[in-house]
């Protein structure tokens, strides 16, 4: 006599999938809307502390700025460290010299490329707003044991190398799909 084997252990494994691919989009989405709210606690923070400088530059402004910090850049370098074409980083360089934040020079090694570096303001702006995050998120952070807070950093790095082109998406309702 044979037995049939059915498909209900195969059903209550797909179940399982499921329920588990459902509690990780459901933590996804949490983690979703954490983020935006620390984005926002930051933004709000800087601010108040900023309000004056933080009227005269942009978003992309700060971009460029933040890459300058760590010494002069050619604009391909700084177009491709910002993941945008050079004809962008054109423009919005052009503002920051305008500005007096950034400077232009020639390259010695290379007649044809242009290096950009921070002037003097340009550095006082960056190092202001680079203090007053870290003041922001240490505020933010102040919640958090030692213990925590080394657990954040080390989950934060584990982050760091992670694939942005994966397999997993989020679905039009923000569910993640796939991995």
């Amino acid at each position: 006599m044979t037995t049939t084997v059915t498909g209900a252990g195969r059903q209550s494994s797909r179940t399982g999938t499921r329920t588990k691919a459902a509690a990780r989009s459901a933590l996804v989405d949490r983690y979703i809307e954490l983020q935006a709210l620390m984005q926002r606690h930051l933004k709000l923070s800087l601010h108040r502390e900023l309000r004056d400088e933080l009227q005269s530059v942009t978003i992309h402004q700060l971009g460029v700025l933040f890459q300058l910090r760590g010494g002069s850049l050619a604009m391909r370098e700084l177009a491709r460290e910002l993941g945008v074409g050079e004809s962008a980083t054109t423009a919005v360089v052009d503002r920051l010299v305008r500005q007096g934040l950034v400077t232009r020079h020639d390259d010695p090694s290379d007649r044809r490329v242009v290096r950009l570096a921070l002037s003097s303001p340009g550095e006082s702006f960056v190092t202001k707003l680079h203090d007053a995050m870290c003041r922001s998120t240490s505020s933010m952070l102040a919640v958090l044991s030692d213990d925590q807070l080394s657990q954040l950093v080390v989950l934060m790095e584990a982050l760091e190398p992670a694939d942005v082109t994966s397999s997993a998406t989020c679905s039009p309702s923000g569910k993640v799909q796939g991995r």
